[in-house]
């Protein structure tokens, strides 16, 4: 926290978060080529797999990526002396809207 500054937020998102999410991209396409030229069942399946887990992963990352876009945009300053549970709920319990449903809470901490 005493590291923590108005664009850390950004610099998380650019800097870890999308590149997960082009390493995550890139392993499901690994995968999806695998699925087309397979040789055996066995490896089929197990790339099948993959290929569904990694979308999970990506749709998780995308609701993730929305509310840490917003918090980013908000520039959210802390102060020190409120202590870690004040400063911590600052970044919970962010609303992201969903199309068709309604709007998702995301904690972009894990909770304390």
């Amino acid at each position: 926290m005493h590291r923590y500054d108005a664009d850390t937020v950004g610099r998380v998102r650019t800097d870890y978060l999308h590149r997960a999410q082009k390493y995550v991209e890139t392993a499901m396409q690994s995968a999806q080529y695998t699925i087309d030229n397979a040789t055996s069942a066995s490896e089929k399946s197990k790339a099948t797999k993959a290929v569904t887990k990694y979308t999970k992963q990506l749709a998780e990352m995308k609701i993730y990526d929305e509310a840490i876009a917003h918090v980013a945009n908000q520039r959210i300053e802390i102060d020190l002396d409120d202590g870690v549970k004040v400063n911590y709920a600052k970044f919970q319990g962010v609303e992201v809207a969903q199309e068709g449903k309604k709007a998702l809470k995301v904690d972009l901490l894990a909770k304390i």
